[in-house]
């Protein structure tokens, strides 16, 4: 069982990729939804509810100062519960909105500390520590 979340892990990180790679669509759960079905032994649940949070998160993009919920987290959470539950999509879309908009608030929340760690870091780099 531990596999299978460390899988399921490993497929979320894929989805952020996307922060590095560029604007490939890798983060959408059409893509990831039928990667945690394959993992969780459900393709045909992985699609069918990956394509259900797709509709539902299509309008998700960054835009200027606007934030949108973190889909990567609320489409790969969402779509595990949902075929571990084997309830389908009714219950990934109850899980995958409200995760991912808490996911994204988190994140948003990380990026109040990180300044905090700015003149840490500045004498760190000028003693030459890395």
């Amino acid at each position: 069982m531990i596999i299978t979340y460390l899988l399921i892990t490993l497929i979320a990180m894929f989805g952020h990729l996307e922060d590095f790679l560029g604007t490939s669509l890798l983060s959408r759960p059409l893509v990831l939804g039928p990667l945690v079905g394959l993992v969780l032994g459900d393709m045909t649940q992985g699609i069918i509810i990956g394509a259900t949070l797709e509709l539902i998160f299509m309008g998700n993009i960054k835009v200027g100062a606007a934030i949108p919920p973190d889909v990567i987290s609320g489409g790969v959470l969402g779509t595990a519960f949902a075929i571990m539950s084997g309830k389908g999509p009714e219950i990934a879309l109850a899980i995958a909105v409200p995760v991912s908009i808490l996911a994204e608030m988190l994140i948003s929340g990380l990026f109040v500390f990180r300044p905090m760690f700015n003149s840490r870091f500045n004498r760190y780099a000028e003693a030459g520590k890395l």
